[in-house]
């Protein structure tokens, strides 16, 4: 494994640098927003569809489509009228 590789990992003495420089207020954002992002992956994470995969025609029956469904819809509709 190279070096880089092995430090992909670490967080870059750059970032370190400009965190410090950051006023107090600033840095809480930072972590704060580092905070949200590991709340996301773990929220995405909790959504794999490969627990619950989906199964064909599990619905069969209870959902019904118009026999207009491929009509336009009446000018009242769009204007918002009743």
């Amino acid at each position: 494994m190279s070096s880089k590789a092995s430090t992909s990992m670490l967080v870059p003495e750059s970032v370190i640098t400009d965190l410090e420089l950051l006023s107090g207020e600033q840095r809480q954002q930072v972590f704060d927003f580092v905070a949200f992002l590991a709340q996301q992956r773990t929220i995405v994470k909790d959504l794999d569809l490969s627990k619950h995969p989906r199964v064909f025609g599990q619905y069969h029956g209870r959902i019904s489509m118009s026999e207009d469904f491929e009509e336009p819809l009446p000018d009242s509709f769009w204007l918002g009228e009743s």
